[in-house]
């Protein structure tokens, strides 16, 4: 499974004006519902089109789809018993996701982990 360095990650972005993100996020979703469902932990929707949905609905779904996100990848982290950065909220993860670079780098330290644990 495929692994992030949150620094190439936010290089790239800018590089593409944001496209990398899109295979950044699918590939996460891929990795975390192929272990979800290994481990039997309820998978969610995948990137695209939870991003679709998120644009239908001014936002809405997209700010469910995150929460959601961060909670499969608290649930994957403690069935493979992994410690979640920062903490094991998933409404505390999703508000510092609004926390410039800090967001990046909580989301692939947690998907690496639970990658390596899981390998």
């Amino acid at each position: 499974m495929k692994k992030f360095n949150w620094i190439v990650w936010y290089l790239l972005n800018l590089i593409t004006c944001g496209v990398y993100t899109f295979y950044v996020w699918h590939v996460m979703v891929k990795n975390n519902n192929t272990i979800a469902v290994k481990q039997g932990i309820d998978t969610i929707m995948g990137y695209i089109p939870a991003f679709l949905l998120g644009c239908i609905t001014c936002g809405i779904y997209a700010i469910i789809w995150q929460y959601k996100f961060f909670k499969q990848q608290i649930d994957i982290a403690k069935a493979s018993s992994v410690a979640v950065t920062p903490t094991e909220s998933p409404f505390l993860m999703f508000i510092l996701a609004f926390v410039p670079f800090y967001s990046l780098y909580m989301v692939c330290k947690n998907h690496n982990d639970v990658v390596d644990a899981n390998a």
